[in-house]
């Protein structure tokens, strides 16, 4: 059962594939923003599927984030995502980057439950 303030952390190595430069976002090779916020996406899916029901799953919905330091390929990063607030299908999660003790990025994500079977065969193709 999701509950607000249920929390998860999970862990990665940054890859030479996960850079702003290999991403076309950036001419650096330091993790990217949008490799940034799918850990975020990532760590907030986790830790609501969980506690999901067979057959439902979640998608996101809106990402609010600061990405404030620079991390190199080979740097350890932790990932922590808190259930802030559960508005019946609606989650909105508190997700924090860390590099050992200093914040990478910080902000919100939204997330949204779904029938998974249902919400895939009303995907127009």
């Amino acid at each position: 059962m999701l509950k607000e303030g249920m929390t998860l952390t999970i862990e990665k190595i940054v890859g030479a594939n996960e850079t702003a430069k290999c991403l076309c976002s950036g001419a650096a090779d330091v993790f990217s923003t949008p490799m940034l916020i799918a850990f975020m996406e990532n760590a907030s899916f986790l830790l609501a599927g969980k506690e999901l029901a067979d057959g439902e799953s979640t998608v996101g919905t809106t990402v609010n984030v600061a990405h404030l330091k620079a991390n190199a390929i080979g740097d350890k990063i932790t990932c922590t995502a808190t259930l802030e607030k559960l508005e019946g299908k609606k989650l909105t999660f508190n997700v924090v980057v860390k590099y050992g003790d200093e914040i990478v990025g910080e902000g919100t994500h939204g997330r949204y439950i779904i029938n998974f079977a249902k919400f895939m065969s009303n995907i127009k193709r």
